[in-house]
């Protein structure tokens, strides 16, 4: 099997980012740290052959992606599966209201289940690699998903739930005969460079 390299970015910052309230399938636009975020993303990846960058449907993936891709001088697709998690009628609150009210997010009535929020990405992950024939490639999508995403494909990063996953943030995962990671939660300018 030839080895793969997968980055899985999360999108730059946004109003709602910036207000700690949860976006879920909102579509709302990068603000103007979120831009700079995927202007530098862009300035990372530039050197990076990559095969493709596929983002989530939502513009401030979409956006993010777009800068990526125009800089890497590759192509940017969309897929739906790789949407922000689905909070139902509590998109736009806050995490800690709903704990109070539920206990966690994931006892809120409505929520899309963690266990379908990982079947959509990594059947997407598994399509996009495949098709890549073992040129590097990249995902922009959102916290909750690169979290699931990312603690599916290499477990010993441990719980999802404490993984951090700032925005405008990669992650670099390779694939041999299984998944690691080679670089977790990085930001453009920290020090750590994508693997050309």
């Amino acid at each position: 099997m030839t080895a793969t390299t997968l980055f899985v970015v999360r999108h730059g910052r946004t109003a709602l980012n910036a207000e700690g309230r949860l976006r879920g399938h909102l579509d709302v636009p990068l603000d103007a740290v979120g831009q700079q975020e995927a202007a530098r993303l862009g300035e990372l990846f530039a050197a990076v052959p990559l095969a493709i960058v596929v983002t989530s449907p939502l513009v401030r993936a979409k956006s993010t992606g777009e800068t990526i891709a125009a800089a890497a001088q590759t192509c940017c697709a969309v897929d739906d599966r790789l949407i922000d998690r689905d909070y139902g009628t509590f998109r736009g609150e806050t995490r800690e209201s709903i704990e109070a009210r539920f206990g966690s997010v994931d006892a809120a009535p409505g929520v899309e289940p963690i266990a379908a929020l990982q079947a959509r990405a990594v059947a997407a992950v598994e399509e996009v690699v495949d098709a890549s024939a073992g040129r590097p490639c990249l995902l922009v999508a959102h916290d909750a998903l690169n979290r699931v995403l990312v603690s599916a494909l290499v477990p010993e990063v441990g719980n999802p739930d404490h993984l951090a996953q700032p925005t405008g943030c990669w992650n670099e995962l390779r694939r041999d005969r299984s998944w690691s990671a080679v670089v977790i939660g990085a930001s453009a300018g920290d020090g750590h460079l994508p693997t050309r």
